[in-house]
């Protein structure tokens, strides 16, 4: 086992890790205690198989952090179960998928409609002679539109649902920024705001980046359908399987 891989299973068990510790924040303590103990012998149970069965480590740490960002909207639904008192409550995997589904079809709609809508105010400020040439950032938002219709065509289908999300986290992460960019050429009223906002540009980043992880999680919730290896089928799932 090389060291590069022995530090490649210990990142990838850290962040599992690392999420749990922030999605369990703020709850009683014992309760966050036993659920990050359920974590750690989730972690133990997945790498003493794949050790067994011969699974190479960087594939092991992909499978960790894949499970992790599969179990992320099942762990969030847990800690509101716990927040308002009513444990036990468990999300089927039917219905991860539809609020997934719900959730990846709708930010694929909007940036469909960023992309039309910066290309609707270029044409118009062609029109008006406000002006004269395609601005780069305008140019990159309505191609960035276009791929993000293709990618939500792609949602439709089960077998091309991960390819769809994943076009859609890499426009997701760009087109938020860039749209403000390009307004700062086709809008006066844009420009006037954009000057006096300085903080504008990386909120729509931020909104990006947090567009891209959803689209992740989903790509890897459809990408890598939920399996247990069967040497370790009694144990539970890694964060956010609700099994625990």
């Amino acid at each position: 086992m090389s060291g590069r891989s022995d530090r490649a299973v210990e990142r990838a068990a850290r962040a599992t890790l690392h999420w749990t510790l922030r999605y369990t924040g703020g709850l009683d303590p014992l309760v966050a205690a036993d659920r990050q103990d359920e974590i750690l012998s989730d972690l133990h149970e997945q790498t003493a198989w794949a050790t067994e069965a011969g699974i190479g480590e960087r594939a092991t740490a992909r499978s960790i952090r894949a499970r992790m960002l599969r179990g992320i909207p099942a762990d969030l639904g847990w800690r509101r179960a716990q927040l308002s008192g009513r444990e036990g409550i468990r999300l089927s995997l039917p219905r991860v998928d539809g609020l997934l589904l719900a959730a990846v079809a709708v930010i694929g709609v909007v940036q469909v409609g960023v992309g039309a809508f910066i290309a609707a105010r270029h044409v118009r400020a062609l029109l008006i002679g406000d002006i004269g040439f395609i601005p780069n950032a305008a140019a990159l938002t309505i191609a960035l539109g276009s791929v993000a219709l293709v990618a939500t065509a792609l949602l439709g289908h089960r077998r091309t649902r991960p390819w769809g999300a994943a076009l859609l986290a890499v426009t997701g992460l760009l087109i938020f920024a860039q749209s403000v960019n390009a307004l700062y050429y086709l809008s006066a009223t844009a420009l006037l705001v954009i000057n006096g906002v300085t903080w504008l540009e990386p909120a729509a980043y931020a909104v990006g980046t947090g567009v891209a992880i959803l689209c992740l999680a989903a790509t890897a919730q459809w990408a890598n359908p939920a399996r247990r290896p069967s040497a370790a089928s009694a144990a539970s799932a890694l964060t956010g399987e609700e099994s625990r």
